[in-house]
């Protein structure tokens, strides 16, 4: 068994080079490029070389070289290749699978040809299990043991660029550019209009030549995938701009590409354009929005305006303009009276006691144009897009810094993907087999149920603290084909880093309320990545390890804990509403809060000695009772009250007054005391 330590310095790599924030490889050179952006110094690329590697199966089935030795031999002279047999510690599934790693000491292509010209595509149908070949950058990081943003302490310090188009039409052969808003983490700021396609030609050529002079190491926009960079590429070519040509990149013989690519949702997979510029990480804010929405049903919608007011990021003084009007404020410029406080505006000139009413408060009211008015909702996207980047997109640069591979791909590979290349990394520094993998079948997942209907008061919602990855650390249920114990190792750290990041977040909570939500940022991706363990464990057609039974067992111990929850609280008076895989609403009994409990420290969420009141002294007697190792339950929150109305379909009173409605689809408040942007 290995230690933290052990496990720590694998997934941080290694080798302690610093800063490095991308790797390209040359084909050509057969190199990689180090990309680094050193604090206070700006970027530098270095030159490095590695040896290019596959893992192999039993082709002889494939008839490789037409099964004959000699001309085997002969090929891997001419193309520099070693064969090296991998350690199967006598386990069945490893010595089913690719138990051979081939190397090449000439270079990638030569590996290529090498499967090649032996009548074998590596990426073929009929190879697919049997022959595994990376892509060279996740090969690179993996053979030489680094790391991306390791030095970096958080996303903050990372330079990244935002952008964002307002046009006059959605489709670029129907209308134009007319403004490009650009702000960076560090400060700058600019908009860049143009009235007319004369001006928008060189709007698009000064939009590269910023991303040039500014050289961010990540580029983001909302939606940008799809629509943004589709339309700068589209009006590049009405407008008859070689894209080539002014895209600079950070390497003169290099410039961008554009390929079809898939982002992974749980599972489900949404098709998008993937824009690549020499030596920069660009992504795609809504990505790492739609991954959250995908594993976490609260989030109801993944619109920029809905999810900056989910996190509570909203500016008071916001300006919204529907997106049918912005075109026509913008050509216009007629004149509207701004309310400075909460964003809202009025045409001058539709009602005159309004104007003189407006006119009188003028440390309230502002007289504003039209194009004046569509810059400050822009400049308003641009900051809720970089605040949305921040919160989302922490998780995405954590991976990054411990997941071998390039950071647009930890922005959208599932998260089965992600711990397959940890798996294959381990792997590889261990001289280990592949093992072969299972076939998938179906198997009864977490319980999910609607137990009363109608109004309930005095709610309260509980549920268990990572359940499913806490079921595997507690009963050891991990698959054998891991032969080292490193998916336990692995999770066990990321848990134990996780409880740590949460205390401190709630130590420093009075003191340093910055220092408090920076460790909670770091705590909720790591919260995400280990209850995703499991989903891949359900995927053995991605991820070699995965086991069907392993799965199966989870859920059917996750199904025991949740009626022995039920069972407890049912016995002390709570009225069961909904269960849904890890948790259960109640309704609150008469008397509860005038409840003692003293913990007695048997489960690691219980102080000994410590007084527990009202609801948390029930909640701290079952953990007590109940729950053991990593295992335990927490209050999710309560209610005043909730009207159940069908499975996920209800309606909450919350304590400072808020009625919200929340369906299968959606989410939203019918009233909000809390909030106040009356005109």
């Amino acid at each position: 068994m290995f230690t933290d330590q052990d496990i720590e310095s694998f997934l941080h790599g290694n080798d302690p080079e610093e800063f490095i924030v991308a790797i390209e490889y040359d084909y050509r050179e057969n190199c990689v490029y180090k990309i680094k952006e050193i604090p206070g110094k700006g970027k530098e690329i270095r030159k490095d070389t590695f040896t290019p590697f596959a893992w192999v199966g039993d082709l002889r089935e494939l008839n490789f070289y037409g099964g004959s030795k000699a001309a085997q031999k002969e090929a891997m002279t001419k193309h520099g290749i070693t064969i090296d047999k991998l350690e199967t510690h006598g386990n069945d599934r490893l010595q089913r699978g690719m138990t051979f790693m081939v190397k090449s000491l000439k270079g990638y292509r030569e590996l290529i040809q090498f499967f090649r010209e032996g009548g074998c595509d590596p990426w073929g149908d009929k190879t697919k299990d049997k022959v595994m070949i990376l892509p060279p950058v996740e090969q690179y990081l993996i053979s030489k043991e680094k790391r991306l943003f390791k030095g970096f302490e958080n996303y903050e310090e990372v330079t990244r660029m935002v952008y964002d188009l307002e046009t006059t039409a959605l489709e670029p052969q129907h209308g134009r550019i007319f403004m490009i808003g650009i702000k960076t983490n560090k400060g700058y700021h600019r908009v860049i209009e143009c009235m007319d396609e004369s001006e928008e030609r060189n709007a698009i050529i000064e939009f590269f030549k910023v991303i040039n002079e500014l050289k961010p190491s990540i580029i983001g926009g909302y939606n940008s995938a799809n629509f943004d960079w589709h339309w700068i590429f589209e009006r590049c070519r009405i407008l008859g701009i070689d894209p080539k040509k002014i895209c600079k990149s950070l390497h003169p013989d290099h410039s961008f590409t554009r390929k079809d690519s898939m982002l992974k949702l749980a599972n489900e997979v949404e098709n998008f354009t993937q824009t690549s510029i020499w030596g920069y990480n660009v992504i795609d804010i809504i990505h790492a929005v739609r991954r959250a929405q995908a594993i976490n049903s609260s989030i109801k919608a993944a619109g920029l305006k809905y999810i900056t007011q989910f996190i509570n990021a909203e500016a008071p003084d916001r300006v919204y303009i529907d997106h049918t009007d912005i075109g026509p404020f913008y050509a216009k410029k007629e004149d509207f009276w701004l309310n400075i406080q909460n964003g809202k505006y009025k045409k001058v000139g539709v009602d005159s006691k309004i104007d003189e009413a407006c006119g009188k408060r003028t440390d309230v009211y502002n007289k504003i144009t039209g194009d004046k008015l569509v810059e400050m909702y822009l400049d308003d996207d641009l900051d809720e897009t970089l605040k949305v980047d921040q919160e989302f997109n922490q998780g995405s640069f954590l991976l990054a810094a411990m997941i071998p591979t390039t950071y647009e791909r930890v922005s959208t590979m599932g998260t089965a993907t992600l711990w397959k290349m940890l798996m294959l990394a381990w792997s590889h520094k261990h001289g280990l087999a592949i093992p072969a993998k299972e076939s998938k079948t179906d198997f009864v997942g977490g319980l999910s149920r609607l137990l009363k209907v109608g109004y309930s008061k005095n709610v309260l919602k509980l549920d268990f603290s990572s359940l499913y990855p806490s079921i595997q650390l507690v009963h050891d249920v991990f698959p054998d084909c891991d032969v080292t114990g490193a998916m336990k190792g692995m999770l066990s750290y990321f848990r134990n880093t996780r409880i740590k990041y949460k205390q401190l977040a709630e130590e420093f909570y009075t003191t340093d309320r910055k220092k408090s939500e920076s460790y909670g940022n770091k705590q909720l991706p790591i919260k995400i990545f280990i209850n995703s363990m499991f989903g891949a464990l359900s995927a053995p057609q991605v991820y070699a390890w995965g086991d069907m039974y392993m799965g199966e067992q989870i859920t059917c111990t996750g199904r025991q804990y949740l009626r022995q929850m039920i069972k407890f609280f049912m016995s002390k008076g709570y009225v069961p509403l909904v269960m849904d895989t890890d948790g259960v609403n109640f309704s609150k009994p008469e008397g509860v809060e005038d409840r003692v409990y003293i913990g007695k420290g048997l489960n690691w969420k219980v102080k000994e000695g410590k007084e527990y009141r009202g609801d948390d002294a029930d909640v701290a007697e079952f953990n007590d009772i109940f729950m053991r190792g990593a295992m335990g339950l927490d209050c999710d929150g309560t209610w005043k009250s909730c009207i159940n109305l069908a499975r996920k379909n209800y309606a909450t009173l919350e304590h400072e007054g808020k009625i919200k409605l929340n369906y299968s689809y959606g989410e939203k408040y019918i009233f909000n005391g809390n909030r106040n942007r009356s005109w």
